[in-house]
């Protein structure tokens, strides 16, 4: 039994390449329908939806904004009038790394600036929630995942801003593990060094040598690694939740 047979999953930030690899691993194991959300590069999905077809899976491809609770409702809707439930909750949306954030000065953030990665990792993953697990709590079955970074346990001198919301997700996990449960359980990953566009453009080639040095497994991780992660804690016999669960290659080893 493979766990995510017949089951209904939402993806948010979909269009990524974490997305896409979820997509497409979670079609392979049995899944029943898929509900894609993007809100960017969204052509990368319909690129993808005959080949997730052809796994038997039904799928929704929707533009929105998880910043704004109005378009999480109309998603649901569609999600309801298309398969009747939501098992499966994976939320990938987060705000991209720019490198003038990124490489900010720590000490001289703007409120816009700290609002940025808040709005779309900390409150888009909170509004999803929101809309769909009271119902995953009525029907007696739910899985949520989410997503944070190594950072976001260690600390880190660059990406501030993404830090503290990915810190935040990782306080929202464990706050709300005990009052989804039994019913529903919730789980983060934090995500190391993975071989996506979005993180590798902010490095040179010779950073990326140098950062994978000091990873054991010598390598930055592939999303189809992530990917595997996330079909595992999405499926039904995970004894798991409240947890954030490292995807490092082994980098943080305390």
């Amino acid at each position: 039994m493979n766990g995510l047979k017949d089951r209904i999953a939402l993806i948010t930030g979909a269009s990524s390449e974490l997305g896409i690899s979820t997509a497409l691993e979670f079609a392979r194991n049995g899944i029943r329908g898929l509900a894609l959300q993007y809100y960017s590069n969204g052509d990368r999905l319909f690129l993808i939806a005959s080949k997730l077809k052809e796994y038997g899976c039904d799928v929704i491809i929707q533009r929105a904004d998880v910043r704004e609770l109005d378009d999480i409702t109309a998603l649901k809707g569609m999600i309801m009038d298309r398969f009747g439930r939501l098992d499966i909750l994976v939320a990938y949306a987060g705000y991209p790394a720019e490198s003038d954030l990124w490489f900010a000065d720590p000490l001289d953030l703007s409120s816009e600036m700290l609002d940025k990665p808040f709005d779309v990792d900390l409150k888009g993953s909170y509004n999803c929630i929101r809309v769909f697990a009271k119902d995953m709590k009525r029907q007696g079955y739910g899985r949520i995942v989410l997503t944070a970074s190594t950072p976001a346990i260690y600390g880190d001198h660059v990406g501030l801003a993404f830090t503290l919301a990915k810190a935040s997700i990782i306080a929202l996990t464990k706050s709300l593990a005990p009052i989804l449960a039994p019913e529903v359980s919730i789980n983060v990953l934090a995500l190391g060094s993975i071989a996506t566009s979005a993180n590798l453009k902010n490095y040179t080639a010779k950073d990326i040598e140098d950062l994978s040095r000091k990873i054991p497994l010598r390598r930055f991780g592939k999303p189809e690694e992530v990917a595997n992660v996330a079909r595992f804690l999405a499926s039904d016999a995970t004894y798991i939740t409240g947890q954030t669960v490292i995807v490092d290659g082994g980098e943080i080893r305390y």
